[in-house]
């Protein structure tokens, strides 16, 4: 017995409902049919090209990804450009393309509560709620307030994310010999949130996409800030969210295969001083 995609639209909407996206993003089904049936999937964080590539490798049926391939309306599809390539490329080989975006970064299994586990944090309250889903068990909130299981350096919690996150660049402000209990985090690209993290408390700051002139704003109202990247930061959902449907897939009795992305890559990377030029 297979699934069908809307099959993996109602997971999704059991774990991180749909709902809970911000108003500005694209979720759901972009490419595809609800009725196609799915015997293998592919999770990725970005609908990209590479990506594309390996669900065919792998004989894929639906990709689900967090990022949105279309964010707005597009008014031509050309197939020798993006995204009308990947697009064209996705109907060709039957592909579905499902995005869950910011209902998953808002869920209380999400995004941010990878990153929270990695932390030990204990949450105490979230950065920005819509009042509309705060009701909802499975709702956290877009970014997450906590106190640490003891006091600890700040250049401690840097190591550690840069332990646990592996070769990816991690940037900080602030003292590491200071002191921190109280954390705030999120996911993604955080820095739009600058203003309700320093009303927060918190000491220090755990997200991705930090501007410049935010860590500034932080550093002088004295609010530390470790920015893991947008790639690491979201990434982390990624294997847990396969769980997630192979969990769902055995509960349904159907059969369904669920691969996790292993060719994507930072698209930033580190230039270091002995770099070779060809």
């Amino acid at each position: 017995m297979t699934v069908r995609v809307k099959e993996i639209l109602r997971w999704i909407d059991s774990l991180a409902p749909f709902r809970f996206a911000e108003s500005w993003d694209n979720c759901g089904l972009q490419v595809g049919s609800l009725e196609s049936n799915v015997e293998r999937i592919l999770v990725a964080l970005d609908p990209g090209l590479e990506v594309l590539e390996e669900a065919r490798d792998l004989k894929c049926e639906c990709i689900v990804a967090h990022h949105p391939l279309l964010l707005r309306p597009i008014q031509k599809v050309l197939i020798d450009s993006w995204p009308g390539n990947f697009i064209a490329g996705a109907i060709t080989a039957g592909i579905s393309v499902v995005a869950a975006h910011t209902n998953i970064d808002a869920a209380r299994e999400g995004t941010n509560a990878q990153l929270v586990a990695l932390l030990g944090m204990e949450v105490t309250g979230a950065l920005e709620t819509a009042p509309e889903c705060a009701g909802d068990p499975r709702y956290a909130g877009i970014g997450l307030v906590g106190r640490l299981p003891s006091p600890v350096l700040l250049g401690a919690v840097a190591a550690r994310l840069k332990c646990s996150l592996g070769d990816v660049p991690v940037r900080m402000t602030g003292d590491p010999q200071r002191q921190i209990t109280r954390a705030a985090v999120c996911t993604g690209s955080g820095a739009s949130l600058i203003g309700k993290v320093l009303a927060s408390g918190a000491e220090v700051y755990v997200t991705g996409d930090m501007k410049y002139h935010d860590a500034r704003l932080a550093q002088e109202c004295g609010l530390a800030v470790i920015d893991i990247g947008h790639f690491a930061s979201e990434k982390l959902v990624l294997e847990p969210l396969g769980r997630y449907f192979q969990s769902r897939a055995r509960e349904e009795g159907v059969d369904l295969e669920v691969s996790v992305s292993r060719c994507e890559r930072d698209p930033f990377r580190a230039v270091e001083r002995d770099i070779r030029i060809i």
